[in-house]
């Protein structure tokens, strides 16, 4: 009789054991795919979370994006002006500004000062019709960088010469046009003469 009721509550525990066995697989089951999903939004919120940052980044650059450029001319109350010859260089200052969008460049002392770190272009149109030559260069921190020049007018009786650069400045730089001694430049209504530039990209 013992026997029988010891094979009885081991068959009872082997049932209740292989239930239970078969309960968890059966929860195993289900939860294989929620992990499967789990996994694929973490993913998915990962990569979010990057764009996001990316995003945050790009705004914040365009917020401090730093708009730089100027145009301006010689001038004259006169009408016209001759400017030189002159023993010794001299600071040309383009006083009459098309655009100066950050007022980096003084129209007052004719030096342009870079407000940040960045590459800049920067191009000068030089006209003269008299009969001394032309000469104009370009200064980066009182060193010279560029110029352009022309001898006496040929039979035209005029000559306009130019030349373009393009600099990686610090901030603080300053860059300034200055004529070259025992040289002219010849300033009317006509705005022949141009200084110019503008940030391309900062860095």
């Amino acid at each position: 009789m013992m026997k029988l009721v010891m094979s009885i509550v081991a068959l009872l525990y082997v049932g209740v054991a292989q239930t239970q066995d078969l309960y968890m697989s059966s929860e195993i089951k289900k939860i294989k795919p929620m992990e499967e999903k789990l996994n694929a939004l973490y993913d998915e919120v990962r990569e979010l979370r990057s764009k996001n940052e990316a995003l945050t980044i790009k705004l914040k650059l365009r917020k401090h994006k730093v708009n730089v450029a100027f145009s301006a001319s010689l001038s004259s109350s006169l009408g016209f002006r001759d400017f030189g010859p002159h023993t010794e260089a001299t600071t040309l200052v383009y006083e009459h500004a098309f655009i100066n969008n950050g007022n980096a460049y003084d129209t007052n002392t004719g030096i342009f000062t870079a407000p940040v770190k960045g590459v800049y272009f920067f191009i000068f149109v030089v006209f003269n019709p008299s009969n001394v030559p032309t000469g104009v260069r370009l200064l980066k921190n009182d060193k010279f960088v560029v110029a352009a020049s022309d001898n006496l007018p040929g039979q035209d009786t005029e000559d306009t010469t130019c030349n373009s650069v393009t600099l990686l400045l610090e901030q603080g730089d300053r860059i300034h046009l200055q004529l070259i001694e025992n040289r002219r430049v010849y300033a009317d209504s006509w705005k022949r003469n141009t200084f110019s530039g503008h940030l391309l990209f900062t860095v």
